[in-house]
């Protein structure tokens, strides 16, 4: 029989693996039904016949093409909760702290490029956005919750109470703004295109020539923007909705948390509907109200999201939308592309004339474009959802 050879050495110390927690279903389908609307309302192929779902509020009201912004804006709260912990096994604070500045400045580096397109016409260049608008309400959310947490083993603890009291703070001092301070040469208490605050903020910065160019007045007169500088103050509510919401999620699961989250959207919404006599719900000056509204409708569609998918177990149904849902941005920056592209080939003209050649009603019309150059985009993401690809920035 043969010797055993016994050799003794030491051995690597074992390497934990903490298991990828599986994604939260009901945030990928609202993330993506978000993006679709978000499509479907930047890409008419008649702006003067736009198929009344997809219109925005001519300027005091609401429609459901106004909460895709804002809901977004839930959403990316929510995944805040989602990476964070993440992030810390990866670097702790540090590395944490620079991946939020480097996602910022790319959201913001993408949204500026995007306007330039595709004149590159630096005199007239548009410098708000949304894609902009998400980096800097994503970098003050962030940095509010650096400020209000601690590292307890290795993870993340938010801390909600000041959290809740920041994004109280923000709508309220900005309602207390609008109503109450004078804007020079206009008075208090106004909610019109020229003489609101944030209007006021955004003629003197970044200035008329460098905002959209939509933002007129009753006299054609380029007066304000709607993602300027000012009322991105009260958008940062909506993320820090998000994340409050997202804490409380993560504290019981997904489907024993709808209640609580259907609840919580509609307080919110009762409170804007109480405040619009005061403060109107305006999209275009994102308003305290209105704010505090798309805030409440995202968690009450969230939550119906979470009944189907997390409780009932519905999940298949979603997968066309998952496909947005899991490459949000680069659905949004491939339409954006793609959009221009038909300007600049004038293929959008020839097709939209075709169009109007043989469907009579023009809000049809409108409507089945914006649909096809729907159909293109998914076609173009749907490789990278099969592949399991999800590109982060």
């Amino acid at each position: 029989m043969a010797a055993e050879i016994l050799k003794f050495e030491k051995r690597p110390a074992p390497v934990v693996v903490t298991p990828k927690s599986p994604r939260f279903e009901a945030l990928d389908i609202l993330r993506g039904l978000f993006i679709i609307g978000m499509l479907l309302a930047n890409n008419a192929g008649d702006w003067s016949h736009i198929w009344p779902p997809f219109e925005h509020a001519a300027w005091h009201g609401f429609t459901m093409t106004d909460l895709v912004f804002p809901g977004f804006l839930v959403c990316v709260g929510i995944s805040m909760t989602l990476s964070m912990n993440r992030r810390m096994g990866e670097g702790g604070k540090p590395a944490m702290a620079a991946h939020v500045l480097r996602r910022a400045a790319i959201l913001i580096g993408i949204g500026l490029f995007l306007n330039l397109l595709p004149n590159f016409d630096f005199a007239h260049w548009r410098i708000p956005g949304v894609l902009q608008r998400i980096g800097l309400c994503y970098a003050l959310a962030a940095g509010l919750v650096f400020l209000h947490s601690h590292v307890e083993n290795g993870k993340l603890v938010l801390h909600a109470r000041p959290l809740a009291f920041w994004a109280i703070g923000l709508v309220l001092g900005y309602a207390l703004l609008m109503k109450l301070v004078p804007v020079p040469g206009f008075g208090v208490n106004r909610f019109d295109p020229e003489g609101a605050w944030p209007s006021y903020i955004d003629r003197i910065i970044p200035g008329i020539q460098h905002l959209y160019q939509g933002g007129k007045n009753e006299a054609g007169q380029v007066v304000y923007d709607p993602e300027g500088l000012l009322s991105t103050l009260p958008a940062v509510f909506n993320i820090l909705a998000g994340i409050l919401i997202g804490l409380f999620i993560q504290k019981q699961t997904p489907a024993r948390a709808v209640g609580g989250v259907a609840l919580a959207g509609l307080i919110l919404v009762l409170c804007a509907l109480a405040l619009d006599a005061q403060i109107p719900i305006i999209k275009n000056l994102w308003t305290s109200s209105f704010a505090v509204l798309t805030s409440g409708l995202a968690l009450m569609l969230l939550s119906l999201l979470m009944l189907v998918m997390d409780r009932l177990g519905y999940v298949t149904w979603a997968m066309p939308i998952r496909v947005f849902g899991t490459n949000a941005i680069l659905a949004y920056v491939f339409a954006w592309l793609f959009s221009v592209f038909l300007d600049v080939t004038g293929l959008a003209r020839m097709i939209t004339a075709w169009m109007h050649s043989v469907i009579s009603d023009p809000y049809l019309m409108s409507f089945l474009f914006a649909f096809g150059v729907l159909m293109v985009c998914w076609l173009v993401v749907l490789p990278f959802y099969l592949r399991k690809i999800f590109l982060k920035i």
